[in-house]
């Protein structure tokens, strides 16, 4: 594995911060008045298929799943640079409560954790012995709770995986206690459970359904069981590609997540109060910048940037 330049000085910077940033002050905002207009951008291309972005603090870390390749970008400092490979085909990542790289792997069908000292630990693999399908997005809870979703998309072909059986036989999104070695299963009806992420006081998990354009939302217990599903969103738009697959949340408590057509901005009460097109279909989004007001947009082969007025939190975003 290959590390990227200024990684090491980047993760001290992380692991000194220790506990997860700070929620900033919610932004009211007019139903119209989330993208800023004319500011979308694209940041990087060439890439074969773009996942899973989240900023380390400084820089956009992302995923080239049939490259089989992490890379890093600094805003302003041109092209982006390999972090590691080979990545084991990962899709979504995250950060640790230490500011450590958290993946979930359609390769090995795993969620591991990544630095460069150690390079890549396995942290989960299966479900009651039963190996995991193909770990698609993840995130970290302020108490270290891990929870994943993991549709079967990497076991189709060598695309964007390794052709494999499908042992655990449903599509699930899953609860994780490292320490203990619990696990917790959410739900397993979802056709295509997708991206996630937890609202400010983290009480509430929003999860999308790729197959269905719907995003669902869970009342989580301390142990990761969840209750009271239902459907939050339902984002179908006649003819438009796309689909609902990253999903992150600002600090008012607005959905933000890959939509058929774009991005999508849905308000706390499950109202959408806007959709930004997309030159590309998007795949997933991460929140960035010095205040976490810019959304990265990974869309097919490139990256894309766009200001909004809203300030995101989450576990998928370092301060």
């Amino acid at each position: 594995m290959r590390a990227g330049l200024g990684y090491v000085a980047g993760l001290a910077m992380l692991v000194a911060g220790g506990a997860l940033a700070q929620v900033p002050e919610a932004v009211p905002l007019a139903d119209d008045d989330v993208f800023i207009p004319a500011s979308l951008e694209k940041v990087a291309d060439g890439f074969t298929f773009t996942e899973g972005p989240a900023w380390d603090g400084e820089r956009l870390i992302f995923s080239d799943i049939p490259g089989d390749t992490v890379y890093v970008l600094t805003p302003g400092g041109g092209a982006p640079d390999v972090l590691y490979t080979p990545s084991a085909l990962a899709n979504g990542h995250t950060f640790d409560r230490e500011g450590r790289l958290i993946n979930a792997e359609h390769g090995s069908g795993t969620i591991t954790r990544w630095t460069p000292e150690d390079g890549r630990q396995v942290v989960v693999a299966a479900f009651e012995g039963r190996h995991l399908s193909s770990p698609n997005d993840v995130i970290v809870r302020s108490d270290w709770l891990i929870l994943f979703t993991d549709p079967p998309y990497g076991l189709r072909s060598a695309y964007q995986g390794v052709e494999r059986s499908n042992e655990v036989g449903f599509s699930g999104v899953f609860a994780f206690d490292e320490a203990s070695g619990k696990m917790v299963l959410i739900d397993d009806a979802l056709e295509r459970p997708n991206g996630l992420a937890l609202s400010p006081d983290e009480r509430v998990l929003y999860v999308g359904d790729s197959a269905t354009q719907t995003l669902w939302a869970y009342d989580i217990a301390a142990d990761g069981s969840a209750s009271n599903r239902r459907l939050f969103a339902d984002l179908k738009r006649e003819g438009a590609q796309g689909s609902v697959d990253g999903v992150r949340v600002d600090s008012a408590g607005r959905v933000f997540t890959t939509c058929p057509g774009g991005v999508c901005a849905v308000a706390p009460g499950g109202t959408l109060l806007a959709r930004l097109e997309t030159p590309k279909r998007a795949t997933n989004i991460a929140w960035g910048g010095p205040d976490l007001s810019d959304l990265y947009i990974t869309a097919l082969g490139d990256v894309y940037r766009v200001k909004t007025r809203a300030r995101g939190i989450g576990s998928s975003s370092r301060r």
